[in-house]
């Protein structure tokens, strides 16, 4: 049987005042693991308010038995409960959700394709870089350039080598947020072929690009 205080909380994510919706949340993340369950549950809900409420609330208990629900939420066709499951998915940060979180970034929504390019960043994780080096070099460019900033966010070695190839890529974007990965990435790995491969932006036609090329090679010391 449901505890009834539970059920009077999970009513009230879908008020129509803000501030008694983000007191539910607060109370429901207060019980913990005891109110995981009932949040699955209301996760199918069907109003798009108690579900993202509820994605919310999971995400910041971060229970492992959330996951494969949330997994499930990024089908939603509200746009809000997507958001919320992605970012939930973050916050607990397990590698099962790197596969079903990659797909976004080939979208052309920029809400759903920060929020699952930050989400990728987080979960730092052998399997997420993995999945990122498959697609890193995707002919999609909102595939490179989301897969280029997680990479980045990461810090894995590994991305070096298709990341230095991404800075004659076509596309703005992409040549910008490979520049400011390799800077991170080359700050702290001792590798020889990032500053000068950097040093060729300096004469890119975009001055992001080249901008940022600079500041990447401060980042180098060099």
């Amino acid at each position: 049987m449901i505890d009834p205080r539970l059920v009077d909380l999970i009513r009230d994510l879908a008020d129509p005042d803000p501030a008694t919706q983000e007191a539910a949340v607060e109370a429901l993340v207060k019980v913990g693991e005891a109110a995981v369950e009932t949040l699955i549950e209301a996760l199918w809900d069907g109003d798009a308010l108690v579900c993202a409420n509820a994605a919310e609330a999971l995400g910041q208990i971060r229970d492992s038995r959330a996951i494969g629900p949330l997994i499930v939420a990024l089908q939603d066709s509200d746009e809000q409960v997507v958001i919320t499951a992605i970012n939930a998915l973050r916050r607990i940060g397990d590698p099962r959700a790197v596969q079903p979180l990659i797909p976004f970034l080939s979208c052309d929504d920029v809400h759903l394709h920060f929020h699952a390019t930050l989400a990728l960043g987080q979960i730092k994780h052998g399997d997420t870089v993995a999945a990122l080096l498959e697609v890193v070099e995707s002919r999609d460019s909102n595939v490179r350039h989301g897969s280029t900033v997680a990479l980045g966010r990461i810090g894995d070695p590994r991305a070096i080598d298709p990341l230095i190839r991404l800075l004659d890529d076509v596309e703005t974007k992409v040549r910008y947020s490979a520049a400011y990965a390799l800077g991170d990435l080359g700050a702290n790995n001792d590798d020889p072929r990032i500053a000068p491969r950097l040093r060729r932006l300096l004469d890119d036609p975009d001055f992001n690009v080249r901008n940022i090329a600079r500041e990447a090679l401060e980042k180098l010391g060099v």
